[in-house]
């Protein structure tokens, strides 16, 4: 096992954190210039997840490795495992793959966490998995647009869709979707490598938890996919709520349902934004 230790600026961690799916972090410091944190990897995944880190710095002009160290194997497995702790985002409880959930309450999803301290749910994930109950019914058709885990498509079904079909561009993302499909046994959710572009057919509910920027480049697109309503989530501050309303607007649609969350208690003003649409003929 080693431990790789980089910083970047804190304005960019939680984008940084959303790319680099499939991995969590120990952050070892923090305040308002820069993040210090650690990822934790198994030999045999290294270089690809230095690959994948690298890339993102490169994408976002910013990052830096600080040091990568060996750490010892010896009881790492019961260490990591207690540092990770079921999220309750009602009416769902998010649980790693090894717990098992004895309460009735909750809807149980279960979901692989790679080796890594500090894995949990981005305020984007959250807002989307606390709309879903309100939107969707049972027996309708889902599409989950840049699925990666496979958590959003996975509440859908336990929600009743009779069918979800879960997309993204990253085949290590579809296979985390494959798996995690797996563990919470859910059958009726298809999870593919592909774009938006790439859907012929349309969908009662399309879910799309995605970057202002890929919004830019694929919103007219997304917007073709859906019958009944259209979840989006990743709006992040002011600027970016002005920008996707304007992208709503000129696409002949509405807003039927709004949620905000800051990233942390300490930041207010760094607010998430998350909108349910529909078509403004209906």
């Amino acid at each position: 096992m080693k431990k790789i230790t980089y910083k970047l600026p804190t304005e960019l961690f939680e984008i940084f954190a959303v790319e680099l799916n499939g991995y969590g972090f120990e952050i070892l410091e923090r305040n308002e210039n820069e993040t210090t944190f650690a990822i934790y990897v198994e030999e045999d995944e290294e270089e690809a997840l230095k690959d994948a880190v690298n890339e993102i710095f490169k994408d976002l002009g910013a990052g830096e490795l600080l040091e990568e160290k060996f750490i010892p194997e010896e009881n790492w497995t019961d260490k990591w495992k207690e540092n990770i702790k079921p999220i309750e985002v009602p009416p769902f409880i998010i649980l790693p793959e090894w717990e098992i959930y004895e309460g009735d309450k909750l809807i149980p999803i279960k979901i692989r966490i790679g080796m890594a301290f500090g894995t949990g749910l981005h305020a984007t994930t959250q807002m989307v998995l606390k709309l879903l109950p309100k939107y969707i019914s049972k027996g309708d058709t889902v599409l989950d647009v840049g699925t990666g885990t496979g958590i959003l498509a996975i509440a859908s079904a336990k929600l009743g869709a009779k069918r979800v079909k879960g997309i993204d561009i990253d085949e290590t993302a579809i296979e985390e979707c494959k798996v995690n499909c797996w563990e919470n046994e859910e059958k009726n959710i298809e999870c593919v490598k592909a774009s938006p572009k790439d859907i012929k057919e349309k969908f009662d509910i399309v879910l799309a938890n995605l970057e202002m920027k890929i919004f830019r480049e694929t919103f007219k697109d997304i917007t073709k996919l859906f019958k009944k309503y259209l979840i989006i989530s990743g709006i992040f501050k002011p600027t970016e709520k002005e920008e996707i309303l304007k992208l709503i607007k000129e696409s002949n649609l509405k807003v039927v349902d709004e949620l905000s969350k800051p990233e942390d208690e300490d930041k207010p003003k760094d607010i998430w934004f998350a909108f349910v649409l529909k078509h403004n003929y209906d």
